[in-house]
């Protein structure tokens, strides 16, 4: 896109820090993530933390199925804009570039604290907080090679537990279902029957993440081709306000109508990963239907809400304000490096409070300080690290498509090459 939705960003942003919030709680109150099956250390909070909507505070698999339905629409959006093909192609010869310089940094900053060996902190922190239960993250021996190739091979291609850093295991996911959806936009996105297509998409992913990847590249065809999604009578065609007044055109002016699909894409997003029972307030969505219930209603709950969204002044102005932009515009930094910080920093500082005080007061506390080590180490790697990325994959890009010119011989313009450079000088010396 040549511009960003800073709506889209700010919401992206939030879901970051919710990841966050989930991992503080793994960490240090994993009875509000999983339930009875861990040890509770805040009495019915863990409950209603585990067990009802309140939840949604720190529900991090909801948070990454927004990721992949902004993800979905995100990229798709100007080639349903344009119908250029060009827009695809160039995105997805980037794709693996932009996602993997970001990665390698992070992978190679935890091999450094796995040599320190900073993460047993970690392993002692967790036979506290969950006892016997607790989850294995870290008990690894720290080795260079099995590090690049984790980084630039099995975060993106193979997937599953990723021991330097176990937010990855997103990273296969988030790169094939971007490759999923270019695909998609260029075989089918000009055809007149394409929705044929999309269903029968949605139907083979019903039970996986890849479903909101195929959500998100439906709500950017309906708001690009201005496709009425709801006939309410009422629609507000101005524009968003926000850094590119871009339309959205699935508008809808019933702020009842919204607000349920809000209320229902909201309660979906806070199915639990703990066991549900049959007297849950959930019982009812644990009929069946879905294999994997927790992805299926996450994903669905996502793409709910963003649909909202697309269609809320009063929600655009929020998430366009700027703690959620700022926090957008670090989010992928943040997303990398904040449980490297929480399995390092926030367990050394809990397990030296955790003797001298309650042990509610030391989770805290460790939680807050450690926000003043995560939020400016996430902008230093956004700043240094992931703005690089993206320009060695325009760089990568502009080579490419310059060797493929008669007569390119594989050499770059000037101009792109020179433009790189002054960037990244920028980055590092500036």
């Amino acid at each position: 896109m040549t511009g960003k939705i800073t709506y889209l960003d700010g919401l992206r942003g939030i879901a970051a820090v919710n990841v966050m919030i989930m991992h503080f709680f793994v960490a240090l109150a994993p009875a509000m993530v999983y339930g009875s099956q861990l040890p509770s250390h805040f009495g019915n909070l863990d409950l209603l933390f585990s067990s009802t909507p309140l939840g949604l505070i720190g529900a991090g698999n909801f948070s990454v199925s927004i990721f992949f339905v902004l993800s979905g629409y995100v990229l798709t959006q100007k080639y349903f804009e344009t119908k250029e093909n060009s827009v695809i192609i160039s995105s997805a010869v980037r794709r693996y570039l932009r996602l993997f310089v970001p990665v390698f940094a992070a992978v190679m900053l935890s091999y450094l604290l796995a040599s320190a060996g900073l993460y047993r902190y970690y392993l002692e922190t967790m036979v506290i907080s969950a006892g016997s239960n607790y989850r294995d993250y870290w008990n690894f021996t720290p080795d260079i090679v099995n590090a690049v190739k984790q980084a630039v091979w099995g975060s993106f291609f193979v997937g599953g537990k990723t021991a330097y850093n176990p937010v990855l295991w997103t990273m296969k996911i988030e790169f094939f279902g971007s490759m999923l959806v270019f695909a998609m936009a260029l075989l089918f996105g000009s055809l007149r029957n394409r929705f044929i297509f999309y269903l029968a998409a949605a139907v083979l992913f019903l039970n996986s993440f890849y479903l909101g990847f195929i959500i998100g590249m439906v709500l950017a065809d309906t708001s690009s081709s201005k496709m009425p999604v709801l006939k309410t009578g009422n629609k507000t065609g101005n524009k968003t306000g926000n850094k590119t007044g871009n339309k959205t055109g699935n508008k809808t002016g019933n702020k009842t109508i919204l607000s349920i699909i809000l209320i229902l894409g909201l309660f979906l997003g806070s199915y639990p990963l703990s066991p549900v029972t049959t007297d849950s307030l959930y019982g009812f969505l644990n009929n069946g239907l879905f294999k994997t219930p927790e992805v299926t209603y996450h994903i669905i709950g996502s793409g709910m809400t963003i649909f909202v969204l697309l269609n809320s002044r009063m929600l655009q102005n929020f998430f366009s304000s700027p703690v959620p932009v700022f926090l957008g515009k670090i989010s992928y930094s943040l997303y990398l490096i904040h449980f490297l910080v929480i399995s390092s920093f926030t367990c050394a500082v809990f397990l030296v409070l955790y003797p001298a005080l309650p042990y509610g007061a030391a989770a805290l506390i460790s939680c807050f300080l450690s926000l003043f080590l995560i939020i400016p180490l996430s902008y230093l790697f956004y700043k240094y690290v992931d703005t690089v990325g993206v320009e060695f994959s325009k760089l990568f890009y502009n080579w490419l498509v310059n060797s493929c010119r008669p007569g390119g011989a594989g050499h770059l313009k000037k101009e792109h090459l020179s433009s790189a450079i002054f960037t990244i000088y920028n980055k590092f010396f500036k």
